[in-house]
């Protein structure tokens, strides 16, 4: 797996995030409307922002997938698909407060949490949690003594602490996927060092045998040519310096892991192996 892969793994991980969050809107968030239907709360905030989740999931299966998009994109859209729900969420509490039964700001307090499992970056999921804690402090401010009246006066901080956990949480959760990737990564270039090395050695044991039978044909020629003694002089220096190429993979061959039937190494279907992978990585991502 090359750094060509772990982008693309990492564009999957945006992208999917960014549909589940999309088609929990679509799909839940209308469900909002029946905490206030004795009231008149009015219908189009929930509806509308659910339309932008599932205008955001329709462009994820329909576009996105045809003509991928950039991870900034993705990251884009997973915010808009949040702010599109504070949006809601800002006009309907106006009209929930009248119901005493009604615990306010639920759907900032779920926001939180929901980002801090699906965002798909450190940036964006911290910026979606900080306007899901903040915004609750805000829009509490700003309403009159009346409306205070119906909401504890700690809510706003409880969000606040729902805002701080969930920061939490994104970070742990995203730190282990960065340390998932180093091991993966780590583990993918000792598989490829490993592979290399019984490549060279491979090529070592097919040059080995040709090496010594020139270096005995040269000996064979001197004897009954000793005329020929400086070309054959070349010859042999030529073979020396062929051998003393083999001398650093002795360092391979000490490090490499040796399995059970690995004792007498297969050179040609090595070279076979190496040849088919090769033409795997230029024909596609492996």
């Amino acid at each position: 797996m090359n750094s060509t892969s772990f982008a693309t793994l990492h564009a999957r991980h945006v992208w999917r995030g960014t549909l589940i969050a999309a088609l929990l809107n679509a799909a839940l968030y209308p469900l909002d409307l029946l905490r206030g239907h004795d009231l008149d709360v009015p219908w189009w905030p929930s509806l509308g922002a659910s339309a932008i989740g599932l205008l955001i999931a329709l462009f994820i299966l329909l576009v996105h997938r045809r003509r991928p998009q950039s991870v900034l994109v993705g990251s884009l859209l997973f915010a808009l698909n949040q702010f599109a729900i504070l949006a809601a969420a800002w006009i309907a509490g106006n009209y929930q407060l009248h119901d005493p039964t009604l615990i306010p700001f639920q759907t900032h307090k779920l926001g939180t949490l929901t980002v801090a499992i699906l965002a798909p970056e450190r940036w964006i999921g911290l910026l979606c949690i900080a306007a899901f804690a903040l915004i609750p402090i805000v829009q509490f401010s700003q309403f009159d003594p009346v409306q205070r009246a119906h909401i504890d006066s700690s809510e706003p901080l409880v969000v606040f602490v729902y805002g701080v956990v969930a920061s939490v949480l994104l970070l742990y959760r995203l730190r282990g996927l960065d340390s998932e990737r180093e091991l993966v990564k780590a583990q993918t270039e000792a598989a490829d060092a490993r592979r290399t090395a019984r490549l060279l050695l491979a090529m070592r044991d097919l040059s080995n045998s040709p090496l010594q039978v020139i270096a005995l044909a040269s000996a064979s020629i001197r004897g009954r040519s000793p005329e020929l003694g400086d070309p054959l002089d070349r010859l042999d220096r030529a073979v020396q310096r062929l051998s003393a190429l083999q001398q650093p993979l002795k360092i391979y061959e000490a490090d490499l892991e040796w399995r059970p039937g690995d004792e007498s190494l297969d050179a040609d279907a090595v070279l076979a192996a190496a040849e088919v992978q090769a033409r795997a990585r230029r024909s596609g991502p492996t």
